[in-house]
Order: C-alpha cells, then structure tokens, then sequence
C-alpha cells in the first residue's frame, strides 16, 4: 500500500512539473510582449517633439498673424504647441533673407523670443525629389511676378519649392545672360533672389 502512494504521489508531483512547466512556457511570449521596447517610445525621444501638436483654426491664425507682422515678408513652415515649458507656441519660419528662425509665443500670442536657425537651416538646395513643376494659373501669377522683378529675363523652369524656404521658385537667365533663383511666397510675392543656380 505504501508503495501505491509513492508512486501515485510521484505521478503527481511529476504531471503538475511538466503541467506547470507547459504553462510557464506558454506564458513567456505574453511576457516578452510587454517587456519589449515600445518603437513609437524610442522614436518619439529621438525627435524631442513628442508632444507637439500641430496648431490648426483660430489658434493656428492668431499665432500665424502676430508671427508674420513681426517677420514682414517671412514664410512660415510650420506652427505647433511648445513641449519644452519655454512657450506655449512656436513657429518655424523662413525669413524674407531666407535665413531660418523660430518664434516662440504665449499664451497671449505675444512673442517672447525669436531663435535664429532651425529646422530647414541644414538643408541643402539642388535636392529637388518631391518639387513639381508649375502649371495653369499658379505657373501664369509666378511668371508674372518673376517678370515684373526681372526686365528681359526669360524663364527656364518653375516649380514648387520643397526645403522649406519658400512656396515656389523659378530658375531664370537675366538679361545679361546671369542665371538667378527667384523664391516665392503663397502669395506670389517675391522673398528672395539668389544669384546662381541651374
């Protein structure tokens, strides 16, 4: 009889060792799912603008108005919220000398700083992959615009413009047979006129 109970209590001690190891062995991918690295977490951290939201409606137009009457001839790449505790907005833009800033604001839309360089400032011209070239009325405006700011001037090319310093531009052979880049705002108001280019 003793020798029942042993071998009926190994078999016991025996089925819950494999039973419990089966479950320890089913319960590590659950485990390993959460103990894995979340991607968005890391590449959040990497960009430092986790937080940020882009600005749209009547915040988006009281920050674009005080920005753009402090920055006369400026375009505006892009405004969102400020997770740094520095401001409550800010605005990434390109000056009328096509130099980069961004302008911070309160909660106010009053500006409380204006930081030289930025995103864009390390861009490089001449990478022209997602630039398109323009047609129909917006081509008609810039070359109008280009025109009457270049006498005798003749077109070789208009396209958007994709480095963020400006809407559109247009490569041109002056009159005195010089090539210029000339950059345009959405406005069709010309920001910039670099001498050179293709």
């Amino acid at each position: 009889m003793n020798n029942v109970r042993k071998i009926a209590a190994g078999a016991s001690l025996v089925g819950a060792l494999i039973g419990g190891g089966a479950l320890t062995a089913a319960a590590l991918p659950a485990n390993a799912a959460t103990t894995a690295p979340s991607p968005s977490t890391t590449g959040r951290a990497s960009t430092g603008h986790g937080n940020e939201t882009a600005l749209t409606g009547d915040t988006a137009d009281k920050v674009k108005a005080a920005v753009l009457a402090a920055n006369a001839g400026a375009t505006i790449d892009s405004m969102t919220t400020e997770d740094d505790g520095s401001a409550a907005y800010e605005a990434h833009i390109t000056k009328s000398d096509n130099t980069h800033a961004t302008v911070k604001l309160d909660t106010n839309f009053t500006i409380t700083a204006t930081e030289t360089g930025g995103p864009g400032g390390g861009r490089g011209h001449g990478h022209d992959g997602n630039e398109t070239a323009l047609t129909g009325d917006t081509a008609d405006k810039v070359k109008a615009a280009v025109l009457a700011a270049n006498a005798g001037a003749t077109i070789d090319s208009m396209t958007t413009e994709d480095d963020g310093s400006a809407a559109y531009e247009a490569h041109i052979t002056k009159s005195d047979n010089t090539h210029a880049t000339v950059k345009l705002d959405t406005n069709f108001t010309i920001t910039a006129t670099e001498t050179g280019g293709h």
